[in-house]
């Protein structure tokens, strides 16, 4: 799938669609999608202003998670399990993401955007936990705007970093080689740590939820 085609074909709807969908069957990772925007956005030919991108993806993600709620409300385990293939849910992911949803609701809401195939699964999950709308509405709205913002600016900080190496890449290969390894190394450090932390046992947080 070429983003770049998509992007400047369908433009801020495009964008919005791609990003709910990945609640309800996952064409493209979130990531990808908002790593390319942001890049592009640096790029000269695309003048995407930044404001509108947060606010167009933020939107969009929210809006699948949305749906998803209501659907794990409305139809339960069942469904997801017969289903979830779409999304690539296992029975095994659905266990794991119950578990930890059921350790720490608040934390999972807000931090689960960063962990790729729970941020699919979650939304679900609280629809299946019945948590109120009260907590789930203002909290994955907070997390989706900061996940799409951070996603979106690593791409832009990449898009510079390109730029200047196109232009001075004899002196600045190296140090650009090396910010982009940290930059991973760091991304994978904090993925790690996040889901350990999502996994240890602690009192379960049943506060959010109703019956």
């Amino acid at each position: 799938m070429n983003l770049a085609y998509m992007i400047s074909t369908y433009g801020f709807l495009g964008l919005f669609v791609m990003l709910c969908l990945e609640y309800l069957i996952l064409v493209v990772p979130g990531e990808t999608i908002l790593t390319t925007v942001g890049m592009l956005s640096r790029s000269g030919t695309y003048h995407f202003s930044l404001i509108t991108l947060i606010l167009v993806t933020g939107l969009g993600t929210f809006a699948g998670s949305v749906i998803a709620y209501g659907i794990g409300r409305l139809f339960g385990r069942p469904i997801l399990l017969k289903y979830g293939k779409y999304v690539f849910l296992t029975t095994k992911r659905l266990e794991q993401s119950e578990t930890l949803f059921q350790k720490r609701v608040v934390l999972t809401l807000l931090v689960s955007k960063y962990i790729a195939v729970v941020r699919d699964i979650v939304p679900y999950i609280a629809g299946m936990n019945r948590v109120r709308l009260q907590l789930f509405i203002p909290l994955s709205l907070v997390s989706s705007f900061l996940w799409t913002a951070t996603f979106i600016e690593a791409g832009g900080i990449v898009g510079r970093l390109w730029q200047s190496l196109h232009r001075h890449w004899r002196g600045e290969l190296l140090p650009i080689v090396l910010i982009a390894l940290s930059a991973g190394v760091a991304y994978w450090y904090i993925h790690k740590r996040l889901t350990k932390l999502m996994g240890h046992p602690v009192n379960t947080d049943t506060q959010g939820t109703s019956k």
